[in-house]
């Protein structure tokens, strides 16, 4: 999977720079089609044409030492060179060359630099003057006899790099859709395998709460079966109510199983109706009354809402009350002691479960409403239960 990602996103990162090296290559051959044009121009362009006075020009190259104005012209040219340059002046590249460019898509405006044998400027813009040393290294340039037309862009990479916006954006945009590919199956694979493991400790929980009634009910059988127990009435009631405990317990983990299973599935129905939360209340601590007893524990009511009344789903409203007092007993810190109370409000009945737990740590408490989630104990898992 990150063999993948890295990958394709090596793959869009050499795309781009190809596109980068392709757009700056087509650049540069727009300037030397250009340059040439140019050439072309200037060679077929006839020395009658030009009326320039070489003294004047001579006399404007003392003033200016080369660089300058337009129609500077450096020291030491010879009569071929200062033919060719007048050819240069009367042609007015300075306006020609902006529209050869452009025909060929290039509509940034270069610094344009003419330049004799020796690399030293002949003729300069004064705007361009800036530019000298860019524009004698340039390779965009066109020999025109013993002279040099050279180019340069100042703006050259801010217009490479507007006409690359949309690739830009294009591979950003991958980029994204891959990293966001990428994250989205690291995050559910790792969701998966937390769920996995969940299902497991499930099951195996699953296999050891079912196992409890069931040998539970066994022994109590077995018991019963035993003439003397038959002639003991308390040990004979207590058994039956033993098994009949079990046997409850036994239908409750069933329906949690299954409505774990509905809610999974999304198909969940409650049959809401009147009930007395009070008697709901007590009738789950009488089912858990031996269970209380064998921990040692004791239950304490408080029920004092004036208006018990509830419009709920009563197995559902009765595996709440259970799971609590379930967990209150499991994870008791010695002899358990568990308080129920409630009280009126404005919005209906508030009840209260209070016990001597070990308590829930401040990490886990916005998980315990995810489902099948357990609090973690540590590597002693002494404690069964589905989450």
């Amino acid at each position: 999977m990150v063999l993948a990602f890295v990958t394709m996103s090596t793959i869009q990162i050499v795309w781009l720079r190809t596109s980068v090296q392709m757009r700056e290559q087509l650049f540069d051959d727009n300037v030397y089609h250009s340059l040439n044009q140019v050439s072309e121009m200037l060679t077929k362009t006839s020395t009658g044409m030009l009326q320039i006075d070489l003294e004047a020009l001579a006399a404007a190259n003392e003033n200016t030492d080369g660089i300058g104005n337009t129609g500077s012209i450096g020291t030491g040219l010879d009569d071929a060179e200062v033919r060719m340059l007048n050819r240069i002046e009367a042609l007015r590249i300075d306006s020609v060359l902006p529209v050869i460019l452009e025909a060929h898509g290039i509509t940034i405006p270069p610094a344009i630099g003419v330049f004799d044998r020796y690399g030293q400027p002949v003729r300069l813009q004064e705007a361009d003057v800036e530019y000298r040393e860019q524009m004698a290294a340039s390779v965009h340039k066109v020999s025109i006899n013993t002279l040099s037309l050279n180019l340069f862009f100042p703006n050259k990479g801010r217009y490479l790099l507007h006409n690359l916006l949309g690739q830009f954006a294009l591979t950003g945009l991958m980029l994204a859709i891959i990293a966001w590919g990428f994250f989205t199956a690291v995050i559910g694979a790792a969701r998966n395998k937390r769920i996995d493991r969940i299902r497991r400790d499930l099951m195996n929980n699953l296999t050891h709460e079912l196992k409890t009634p069931i040998s539970t009910i066994g022994l109590a059988s077995e018991a019963l079966k035993d003439p003397d127990m038959q002639k003991d009435a308390d040990g004979f009631n207590y058994y039956i109510g033993l098994i009949n405990e079990e046997n409850k317990r036994l239908g409750m983990l069933v329906e949690n199983v299954l409505q774990a299973s509905l809610a999974e599935s999304g198909k969940m129905q409650l049959f809401k109706q009147t009930l007395n939360v009070h008697d709901l209340i007590r009738e789950v601590v009488k089912n858990v009354a031996i269970q209380v007893r064998k921990h040692g524990g004791k239950v304490e009511l408080e029920l004092e809402a004036e208006e018990p009344l509830v419009h709920a789903d009563r197995v559902h409203l009765s595996n709440v009350v259970f799971n609590l007092v379930d967990n209150a007993i499991k994870y008791a810190d010695g002899d358990l002691v568990l308080s129920i109370s409630s009280a009126q409000t404005t919005d209906g009945v508030e009840l209260r479960f209070k016990d001597n737990g070990i308590g829930i740590a401040k990490e886990h408490l916005g998980k315990v409403f995810d489902r099948l989630y357990r609090v973690p104990t540590g590597n002693v898992h002494d404690v069964k239960g589905f989450g």
